[in-house]
């Protein structure tokens, strides 16, 4: 009990009393009288068949034209990842992955459940009706004026909007996949050259959806996650461009772009800590973040609204370093840390989803940030807020450590994520799905699909309802990066909720890393574990052995190697192994990472 009342008060008593009231409005139909349905009334095509040219390379046109005939040939890509055949005619209710529709799509969003035990996960519902298809689609027949994309586009929508009528049935019920869909659209029309003289269409459907987001906008700011930041992005980017388009026509097309500029800077300034960080503790999110702040300058830019205040941009800033300390410079990918639901908002260009740098590379053109992939990682370092970063010759690492100021969402306290030569050599598990089948049986969140110490089978921190735990862990100390040995060395501590104490020393000397891991309690057995990303790796003498590198765990525990899973992208899993060394007693243990 004193951990929810703890708890309460670190997610805000004004925030939690508003969710509280969300919910009982929900469930009265009080809500449901703000939220009128209407019929998208479609007088003409959303996408005009004007053909203009947009030279791409080579190698950019034939990964986008196999995607757009993907597409034409009734197939979606889900989370960036899984081809799926959807038919001429796609069921937007389906999950795909379970072979179910969700039930009731007939409804009024205020009365669907949020989790159906039919349908399952409804992000597998949601993720067609992103529309990040229209952008490909788009893009296709902008680089080569072929009619069977932009006919395929239109045949689309056309067919989405009379099967989602406004506030009817699931893909009307979440505020940010509304702004999604804006995004996307705005982006095609702009790369199309169609932003000055839009269809009838697009307007009305970009100004109802408008609506559906602002008469829910304290529900998202209440979340202190990417939800306030998205709906607001869209509320401002979505006014601002009707507004420019007509201003008589869509009357209250200024009220939400000045409404949505008001939240975003709002958000900007609470959730983005000076270093960079964001609230969600997640380095796929904080790419979400990042990609949204790019599209609203972006946008203002080419609207020519006045610039945003100095904090935006110190903040907007702060956050592409962040991200681009935590991004391998060899693949560009990062580490699999915190939530990861397979968003990505950038789309201009065909590049992969673990891809971070280009992202990175718009947010560097808008906000001017400096970045690059030529080495100067290795002497720009991250020590703050929850994350540090140390550098070896030909390897690198990334630790988590508790700093909570918005709620946990993995029990990843400690976390040792650790890169060689581009490669993810023990990493994070990721996140699979957020309402996996009822046989899935873990939760990756857990603290047993990460590089640290759990205590006697417990979790690090209780879990109080899904999507929320208890029990934050605060450190009870975290040094500066200091040299030592003509490396690096780091360390920090917490104590848990059972009086479970956990010191771990990081250090690196040229490619050798060493954790000692200081553990204290009244604990009965402690689990050091590591995911390693070698399924063909074997226990030899003790001893942990690899093509890449070995690990020598300490000499008094007890090691077993076992098979296990890993997640890169939502609703997808692969073979890794993992390493479990259990000790009996408080003690120091050390683990010796040597890379060859």
């Amino acid at each position: 009990m004193l951990d929810k009342i703890y708890t309460i008060f670190r997610l805000g008593i004004v925030n939690v009393l508003y969710v509280i009231w969300y919910r009982v409005s929900l469930k009265i139909g009080f809500r449901k009288l703000s939220f009128k349905r209407r019929n998208f009334i479609i007088t003409d095509d959303f996408f005009s068949v004007e053909y203009i040219p947009n030279l791409l390379g080579d190698n950019d046109r034939i990964t986008l034209f196999a995607d757009a005939d993907k597409i034409v040939s009734g197939h979606f890509r889900y989370y960036n990842y899984h081809w799926i055949q959807v038919g001429d005619v796609p069921n937007w209710f389906a999950n795909p992955f379970i072979g179910r529709s969700y039930p009731n799509a007939n409804k009024h969003w205020t009365e669907l459940a949020d989790f159906d035990l039919i349908a399952g996960d409804i992000k597998n519902i949601w993720e067609a009706s992103r529309f990040k298809w229209v952008m490909t689609l788009s893009r296709a027949y902008a680089a080569s004026g072929e009619k069977k994309y932009i006919e395929r586009l239109n045949f689309l929508l056309k067919d989405w909007s009379i099967n989602n009528p406004f506030n009817i049935g699931p893909n009307w019920k979440c505020g940010q996949e509304a702004s999604i869909r804006i995004f996307n659209l705005l982006n095609s029309l702009q790369f199309l050259g169609q932003h000055l003289k839009p269809s009838e269409s697009i307007c009305q459907f970009v100004y109802y959806s408008l609506d559906r987001i602002s008469r829910n906008i304290f529900y998202a700011i209440a979340q202190n996650n990417n939800h306030g930041t998205s709906e607001s992005a869209a509320l401002y980017i979505g006014g601002l461009w009707l507004n420019s388009i007509d201003s008589v026509k869509y009357p209250r097309a200024l009220t939400y772009s000045k409404s949505g500029r008001y939240w975003l800077e709002n958000r900007v300034n609470k959730l983005i800590s000076h270093s960079g960080s964001f609230s969600q503790h997640s380095v796929n999110y904080h790419r979400l973040l990042l990609d949204t702040l790019s599209y609203c300058e972006f946008w203002r830019n080419k609207l020519n609204d006045k610039r945003f205040s100095n904090q935006f941009y110190k903040k907007s800033l702060a956050a592409t370093h962040w991200l681009w300390r935590v991004t391998d410079e060899i693949s560009g990918d990062a580490p699999n840390l915190g939530s990861n639901d397979g968003a990505l908002l950038y789309n201009l260009i065909s590049f992969g989803y673990r891809d971070f740098r280009p992202s990175l590379a718009f947010a560097n053109e808008l906000f001017g940030a400096g970045v690059s992939f030529d080495g100067v990682k290795a002497i720009d370092k991250l020590n703050s807020d929850g994350y540090t970063t140390l550098i070896g010759d030909n390897s690198w690492a990334l630790v988590k450590w508790p700093f909570y100021k918005f709620r946990p969402s993995h029990s990843d306290a400690l976390h040792f994520d650790l890169w060689y030569m581009g490669r993810n050599i023990l990493c994070d598990c990721g996140t699979y799905s957020y309402n996996p089948v009822r046989d899935f049986g873990v939760s990756l969140s857990s603290v047993g699909f990460h590089n640290t110490v759990s205590f006697d089978g417990f979790d690090q921190m209780p879990l109080i309802s899904r999507f929320l735990k208890g029990g934050w862990l605060n450190t009870s100390y975290v040094s500066s990066i200091s040299t030592s040995e003509g490396g690096y060395k780091w360390s920090c501590s917490y104590k848990d909720n059972r009086g479970n104490i956990h010191i771990r020393e990081i250090k690196v000397i040229e490619d050798t890393w060493i954790i000692t891991d200081n553990l204290s309690g009244n604990f009965k057995s402690a689990i050091i574990g590591f995911n390693i990303n070698y399924p063909d790796c074997l226990l030899n003498n003790g001893v942990l052995l690899t093509d890449s590198f070995s690990l020598t765990p300490p000499i008094d525990g007890e090691s077993v190697l076992s098979d296990s899973f890993a997640s890169l992208y939502y609703w997808e899993k692969h073979p890794i192994k993992r390493l479990n060394i259990e000790v009996y007693k408080p003690g120091i243990y050390t683990t010796v990472i040597k890379l060859i």
